[in-house]
């Protein structure tokens, strides 16, 4: 009855409502009052330079200043997001320090997880980018890095709340912040695949390929909010700390290299939208300025993780007197801690494509085992080998428990937007000091998708130097595509010297054309086996010299065997692995050979490192014995299958295929270092010093083979794996006065 009559007093005397009820114990209503304010922390982006954000973040753990909301933006949302999920400020610190960032902004699936076709066609083609087909036109990439690691590396990231598609269910409620790129209108992320909401808000445009989510193509929310103060307004909080790791505009002076230049294109992107963000801060709102720039944290400085997280802390420790009103009491409730992660047993596994090609061969190369426990790390294994059929602009697996109890891990692969058809092109340029020079040009179209057992037909057309054109059909048998058969037209032009006793006696040019029929068979992706028989032509003129016997126009025909095994693992300046190729042939007159003959040539290349040195030692052996008729006794090579010799690390000294004949060999033990540092762009420049030694000979006949015939030969050189392929510059000195200095700018065609 009292507090109903002091009610009304006080409405008559137009005094405020007091807010305790009857209800209410006395002491309820001032703790109410003294209840701390709700906590928004704004993240923005900006590259490595967000990675302060953490230590930020852990000085406000020390602190007892707890956060109810987080919005982030780029770097920002990467970080917020990983803190939502329930990672604590040490846990993301061990992230950002330890993960491979060089693997994450790599797409390249590596090279042991690659078929041996794949590995087969990087040897013709070391220029990574392909001009895809789709609908009749062909297509750019839509970035230099699809970001399939990179989305693997957020799953793993924040696996433990895979199953948390309302961001306001995860510990700490969560935004992240992208941009609409065909309309330019900022986007907020809510709800959906935390990792993918987090890999979107990163796209930075040319950089990442964009992401698409609800119909919307999505890139790097800077463009449109890096600083989402409004966003975290609207989440219900009370007080914000925002922590902005923006740069200043560079002055000319600075802008010197690529790195500050991404820099400077991420600051004028950011500029005006994080000045009208940062207008909307109340009077009660920490703002917290890292000092990056004076430490030198660029964009793409990942390699200062541990820095720039110290960076943050510092900052974070300056504004202590403006933190410390926010520290919650004692005993209020804690944030939600990371749950642990708790891999179910598989007991059925689905696949999803839009791809062409068979969803049995996808769930073929899956090795999980039903009934056991998920295996992470064999499913990443697989996921990059699906990967690697480069079919797909992405490939990721979620495990969901059904109704009926059981746990389905899901496959989903998503065929290549602009299509899985493409065309690479590529270039070789030799010179040497002596006057050989070799230009060409080289494309391939290899067309998939063809059926569902991924059949390929690929052509190659090269002019210049040894001009060359190639179409081969390749039909795989079974599922596993372990067995198939090819088909291949190849013509040949080429120059050949033939030498005798040191002297070139002729020069003559050949054009070769031989059909191949063949079944074969793969071992993994390191081994292939493939048999079958051929028929061909060889036709000879005459450069210099007179007509030389044996290098007449001719047909050719027989049955071959080869062996392929390649475990190196990289295509260019490899560091370690293992090549070895060995190919025979067996002429017949019966098949249409102009005689019998026995060609065998085997080539051998064994990489070894040894700290930042690498050993990388070369073997090849080729020979031809000839069944010649005794009535033509001064016939003495076959123009279908004469070996040369001559050429940068081939004997340095000696100009490119001076030497040829019937029986070859050559031993060669080459080192090179590296010299810079390991960039994580995807326009990393190795550049490499190195020097080879080499012996070897060509000869007519066997007789003539022996080890005191061997020529000996050495060479000095600078590499550069560039995006046109490798590029040498080298000096080579060879027995008889031979010298030579050369330049060589892209693959070497043979």
């Amino acid at each position: 009855m009292r507090v109903f009559a002091a009610l009304i007093v006080a409405l008559l005397l137009g005094s405020t409502p007091v807010t305790a009820t009857a209800a209410d114990p006395p002491g309820d209503a001032a703790r109410a009052q003294a209840q701390p304010p709700r906590i928004g922390l704004v993240l923005a982006g900006g590259g490595a330079r967000g990675l302060a954000h953490i230590g930020v973040i852990r000085y406000l753990e020390e602190r007892g200043i707890r956060v109810q909301a987080i919005a982030g933006t780029s770097m920002g949302a990467i970080v917020g997001a990983m803190h939502a999920s329930g990672l604590d400020a040490a846990a993301m610190e061990e992230i950002a320090t330890t993960l491979d960032w060089k693997h994450a902004f790599d797409d390249t699936t590596p090279r042991e997880q690659l078929s041996l076709r794949r590995k087969q066609e990087d040897l013709d083609f070391l220029v990574r980018g392909k001009l895809r087909y789709k609908e009749g036109r062909l297509r750019l990439p839509m970035g230099a890095i699809e970001g399939q690691h990179l989305n693997m590396v957020l799953h793993d990231i924040v696996g433990h709340v895979a199953r948390v598609h309302d961001f306001d269910a995860l510990p700490i409620p969560f935004r992240a912040v992208a941009t609409d790129i065909e309309t330019g209108d900022a986007v907020v992320i809510g709800r959906g695949d935390l990792a993918m909401a987090m890999r979107a808000s990163m796209s930075i445009p040319g950089i990442f390929s964009p992401v698409e989510i609800d119909g919307r193509l999505l890139v790097d929310g800077g463009i449109a909010n890096n600083i989402p103060v409004d966003v975290a307004q609207a989440m219900g909080v009370d007080r914000l700390i925002v922590i902005d790791v923006g740069t200043a505009l560079y002055q000319r002076a600075r802008l010197d290299n690529v790195l500050t230049l991404m820099d400077q294109l991420t600051t004028i992107m950011t500029r005006s939208n994080s000045r009208q963000q940062l207008a909307r801060l109340g009077g009660d709102d920490v703002l917290i300025a890292p000092a990056l720039d004076a430490a030198g944290i660029l964009t793409m400085s990942f390699d200062k993780a541990a820095e720039a997280i110290a960076i943050g802390y510092a900052a974070a420790a300056q504004m202590e007197p403006q933190l410390a009103a926010l520290a919650a009491d004692a005993d209020a409730p804690a944030v939600a801690e990371r749950p642990r992660l708790r891999l179910p047993r598989i007991d059925a596994i689905r696949v999803e494509s839009d791809a062409a090609v068979s969803p049995e061969l996808l769930r073929n190369m899956l090795t999980q085992p039903l009934g056991e426990r998920l295996d992470r790390a064999r499913m990443e294994r697989d996921i990059a080998e699906i990967y690697g059929l480069d079919e797909f602009s992405r490939v990721d697996y979620e495990v969901a428990r059904e109704d009926d109890g059981r746990y389905v891990l899901t496959l989903r692969a998503t065929a290549h937007p602009s299509g899985i058809s493409y065309l690479r092109l590529g270039m070789g340029w030799d010179q040497d000091s002596r006057g050989s020079s070799d230009f060409a040009l080289r494309a391939g179209w290899r067309q998939k998708g063809i059926n569902r057992l991924g059949a390929e037909w690929y052509t190659l057309a090269q002019l210049g130097g040894r001009s060359r054109f190639s179409s081969e059909f390749y039909q795989p048998l079974d599922i596993g595509r372990r067995l198939f058969v090819d088909a291949r037209y190849d013509y040949q032009q080429r120059q050949i010297n033939v030498s005798e006793r040191g002297s070139v006696i002729a020069r003559v040019e050949v054009d070769q054309h031989r059909l191949e029929v063949a079944p074969g068979i793969n071992f993994g992706n390191t081994v292939s086996v493939r048999a079958g028989g051929y028929l061909g032509t060889a036709d000879t003129t005459v450069e210099i010299g007179q007509g030389i016997p044996g290098t007449r126009d001719e047909d050719d025909g027989g049955w071959f065997a080869e062996l392929r095994h390649d475990s190196l693992d990289r295509t260019n300046f490899p560091t370690h692995g293992l090549r070895f190729g060995s190919r025979f042939d067996d002429g017949r007159e019966s098949w249409g050979a102009g005689t019998d003959y026995e060609a065998w040539t085997t080539r051998a290349q064994l990489v070894r490192s040894f700290g930042r040195n690498v050993l990388s030692a070369n073997l090849r052996w080729s020979e031809l014995d000839v069944d010649f008729d005794a009535a033509d006794p001064d016939r003495i090579t076959l123009p279908s299958q004469v070996f040369t010799l001559g050429g940068f690390q081939s004997l340095s000294g000696y100009t490119r295929d001076s030497l040829a004949g019937n029986y070859l060999g050559l031993a060669s033990l080459v080192w090179y270092r590296r010299l810079n540092q390991q960039s994580l762009l995807p326009t990393d420049l190795p550049v490499y010093a190195g020097a080879s030694l080499e012996a070897g000979n060509a000869w007519l006949r066997r007789n003539d083979v022996a080890l005191d015939e061997l020529i000996f030969a050495g060479s000095v050189f600078l590499g550069i794996e560039s995006p046109f392929g490798p590029v040498f510059l080298g000096a080579g000195i060879g027995e008889g006065h031979q010298r030579a200095l050369y330049l060589q700018i892209g693959q070497q065609f043979e």
